[in-house]
Formats: structure tokens, sequence, C-alpha cells
């Protein structure tokens, strides 16, 4: 019965994740796009950080190349596609592309979660009737 207790919290504790994942969305959302923007932030100090999100997410600057003129540098070659750089080759913002990366991620998460929820589920239930088997078949061999 004791497994069978664990399943049961285990089965509340991912229910309630699950709930939150479902519910936060906007504030996920808000969260990963500061991690863009600090990541452009730092970049000033530590050069190459955003040039690496950059070329893994094939982007550029956080709301496009515009970011780039504001801080009146030259857009890095990672920026675009091939070694012309022109205005019609350049990627879009490097938020958007996170987000959507982060939300299709979750969004996995979540409907795997829910497959793993039933399965735990059943397995619950399975041990709920083994533990009542159990205690029958002690009970009746007292006898």
């Amino acid at each position: 019965m004791c497994y069978a207790v664990f399943m049961f919290i285990l089965l509340i504790l991912q229910s309630v994740i699950l709930v939150l994942l479902w519910t936060n969305k906007e504030k996920i959302s808000d969260a990963m796009g500061q991690v863009i923007e600090s990541a452009w932030e730092r970049e000033s100090r530590e050069a190459g950080v955003f040039e690496a999100i950059q070329k893994s997410l094939k982007c550029c600057g956080v709301n496009g190349v515009v970011d780039y003129g504001a801080i009146l540098k030259l857009p890095p070659p990672s920026c675009c596609e091939n070694d012309s750089c022109i205005t019609a080759n350049f990627y879009g913002g490097c938020r958007r592309k996170f987000i959507d990366l982060v939300t299709g991620s979750t969004d996995n998460a979540k409907y795997f979660s829910l497959g793993l929820i039933a399965v735990e589920l059943i397995g619950f239930i399975f041990a709920c009737c083994l533990a009542n088997n159990i205690r029958n078949y002690k009970r009746r061999n007292i006898y």
C-alpha cells in the first residue's frame, strides 16, 4: 500500500506542475524574453555571448537587425544566412525565436506529462488492487 501512496503523491505533484505550466504560459514567455534581453545587455560587457545565441537560433538581435542600428554597430555575420548580408537576408529577432522554441518544448512536455499521468493513474489503480488482494489473501489464511 505504501507504493500506491507514493504513486498517488507523485500523481498529484505532476498534476500540479502540469496545471502551472498550462496556466502560466504568458509568464513563462515573458521570462524567456527577459533571458534574451539580459543576454543582449550582457553582450556589451562579454563579447560573444549573444553571438552564440544568434548562431544556434539563427536570429539577429533581440527584435531584429534594427537593434544593431540602435547601438550603432554593424550586425555580425551570424545575423544572416549567407555571406552577402543585405537587409533582405537578415534573420528575425531572437526574442520571438527563443520564446517559440521554449513554448514548443513546454507544449511537448505538457502532452508527454498528460500521457505519463494517465499511465501512473493506471499503475496506481493496479497497486491498490494488488494491495487489496494481498490483504484479502492474508486475511483468508488466518482462518
